[in-house]
């Protein structure tokens, strides 16, 4: 199983395919064992999905956009909060000497107390509709769809570059991981030039996760004093600054070129198929 789009065959079969395979997957997962762990792999297939969504540009795609979302939003577990306790984790690796261990597990134990005590919600039910509707697909132009990615993804980050809030970082992370995962799955129309940019849209991704997950950590710690965090709070706000300028300088290198550059040359990959 690969979310990946074949050329072999025609780009709508290919998107069905690859559709069928996510949300039969998220389904099995769940029909199987309804865990954190299956949740979590379903909210994820979900997610990429909805990235293949944005592709295919099917008809009724509002429609179909927010069953993936409302879907999504109805499966819940334990992952959230184990992600503040991990973060906790890594902090106290990179602090360790700013600030002693126990004033670290205290806080990671509370957390982590938190994210045992929640029950997995939602199950294979929440997916049936989704296998089966249908995306009615007539000349998808993937090239067209992935400039429009591309573009939203630029502006995206022209403003969170300007004035980097936490809303403004969210909103281009959502952007970014479109365009991880768009690139992947057309990685086949020129694998030494997609693939490498996939993984530099990812690692992009995977930092702006990073600094999500300690501003929702610090949000947590200012608003219930019973964690006993207001120690961290300095060295979250550190740890962000420096994430802040790594994720500048990979944004400016993901984002180099202008939309109409980009798509030129995702057009030229597509001719050669």
């Amino acid at each position: 199983m690969s979310y990946t789009l074949t050329f072999d065959d025609s780009v709508e079969a290919s998107i069905e395919r690859v559709r069928r395979e996510q949300l039969e997957a998220a389904h099995d997962g769940l029909r199987e064992e309804v865990s954190t762990e299956s949740v979590h792999d379903a909210r994820k297939r979900l997610k990429k999905t909805r990235s293949l969504l944005r592709l295919a540009r099917p008809k009724g795609f509002k429609r179909h956009n927010r069953a993936l979302r409302d879907a999504g939003r109805a499966l819940s577990g334990a992952r959230d909060a184990d992600v503040l306790a991990e973060t906790v984790e890594d902090l106290s690796e990179r602090f360790a000497e700013r600030l002693a261990q126990r004033d670290f597990e205290a806080v990671r134990s509370r957390l982590a107390a938190r994210a045992a005590a929640i029950e997995p919600e939602g199950g294979p039910e929440t997916l049936a509709p989704l296998l089966a509707s249908e995306w009615v697909l007539r000349d998808v132009d993937v090239v067209a769809a992935m400039k429009q990615t591309y573009r939203r993804g630029r502006k995206a980050f022209k403003v969170a570059d300007r004035e980097p809030t936490d809303e403004h970082l969210h909103e281009w992370r959502k952007r970014v991981k479109d365009l991880w995962y768009q690139q992947a799955l057309l990685e086949q129309l020129c694998p030494a030039e997609l693939k490498p940019r996939a993984k530099q849209a990812k690692k992009l991704s995977q930092k702006l996760g990073d600094d999500h997950d300690l501003a929702v950590l610090a949000e947590r710690l200012r608003a219930e004093p019973s964690l006993l965090g207001d120690a961290l709070l300095p060295l979250i706000a550190q740890r962000r600054a420096k994430l802040l300028r790594q994720i500048r300088k990979r944004g400016r290198r993901v984002y180099a070129e202008r939309p109409k550059q980009f798509a030129r040359r995702l057009r030229r990959y597509v001719e050669l198929v």
